[in-house]
């Protein structure tokens, strides 16, 4: 693959949550949730990133505010482009000059959404664009040996789908992807909470009770207590606050979480044996944000009978490894 001479290219990490931005020679200069708002009359573009972010749930009939990608795949592509452009402007501060981008996309997404995401970013200002599969970027990020014989095993948890993969030799030996992720866990949370307590939360304020509480094991949750939220009460019709149990929410993500562990549990049997016998030794890392659920390296590590470990500041993980794939001519890669 030929970069950009001259000018810092970039990798990109298009999450549904968040969006990372790697410029070379610079690190990871972009951590921003992956919103656009838009103008319902005109779709004008009136904010992307945080901006966007802030507005959510709480926007006027007159400005849209979405997420452009669902579930790892572009839901709209020109907000996507928006997006894209929006921050490839604000890494360059609008100096001239096409860089070469590498994005991460999960590794479920069809060949038409590949296209999709390659046609955004060329859209938006990049001279080409290189699709990785996430789960091979988010090993590199970890610091695992991708590229040696004895094979590897990554579980990257992001919020539209979780991604598995078993490497060895820089390629995937058996990958499964599954929407059954934290975007999935928060939906069940709100649920929860309004079948529950009679009670309506937004979709940030989930999120909030996930990351205070949340867990994946119920039996361990009873430990954590309780966290209050904000919401409207459907019994007096009035604003008001509750106190939700982390029982209650490892009650509510437990089938999401068992998903996870199902499909962790088929990828190691459809991997090949001799890979499986180093990844016994080996052990299986997370990346991803939720790889910070609690006990879930612990239930899957019981689920398998494989050593679990986190990967050093898993969320930037993807990004972090594209960036390596930036740097070192050692770390080949293409679509």
């Amino acid at each position: 693959m030929a970069l950009g001479f001259g000018q810092k290219n970039v990798g990109i990490d298009l999450g549904t949550s968040n969006t990372l931005v790697f410029l070379e020679g610079s690190g990871v200069i972009i951590n921003e949730p992956s919103f656009v708002a838009k103008d319902t009359a005109t779709s004008e573009l009136m904010a992307v990133g945080s901006a966007a972010h802030k507005m959510f749930e709480k926007n006027p009939p007159t400005i849209s505010v979405i997420r452009p990608l669902r579930k790892g795949v572009i839901s709209d592509l020109d907000a996507t482009i928006g997006l894209l452009n929006y921050f490839l402007n604000v890494a360059y501060n609008n100096h001239p000059g096409k860089p070469v981008a590498i994005i991460g996309v999960p590794s479920g997404v069809t060949e038409v959404e590949r296209r999709a995401v390659k046609d955004a970013a060329q859209s938006a200002g990049v001279k080409d664009a290189y699709i990785i599969d996430e789960p091979i970027a988010a090993a590199v990020g970890a610091g695992l040996p991708v590229y040696d014989a004895p094979g590897t095993m990554v579980v990257d948890l992001g919020g539209g789908t979780v991604d598995i993969a078993t490497i060895s030799l820089g390629k995937a030996n058996a990958t499964r992807s599954t929407v059954y992720a934290g975007d999935a866990m928060n939906d069940a949370i709100k649920d929860m909470v309004l079948q529950r307590y009679n009670f309506r939360i937004s979709e940030g304020d989930a999120q909030i009770l996930k990351e205070e509480i949340g867990s994946a094991n119920v039996k361990a949750s009873k430990q954590l207590g309780s966290a209050t939220v904000k919401g409207i009460d459907l019994i007096s019709g009035l604003p008001a606050q509750r106190d939700v149990t982390a029982e209650d929410v490892a009650l509510a993500i437990a089938s999401p979480v068992n998903h996870i562990l199902t499909e962790i549990q088929t990828t190691l049997e459809e991997s090949l044996p001799e890979l499986v016998s180093d990844i016994i030794d080996r052990g299986i890392t997370l990346t991803g944000g939720g790889a910070n659920l609690r006990f879930l390296d612990r239930a899957i590590a019981d689920t398998v009978h494989v050593p679990v470990f986190i990967a050093p500041n898993p969320q930037e993980a993807v990004v972090n490894g594209l960036g390596e794939m930036l740097r070192s001519s050692q770390l080949r890669f293409k679509e």
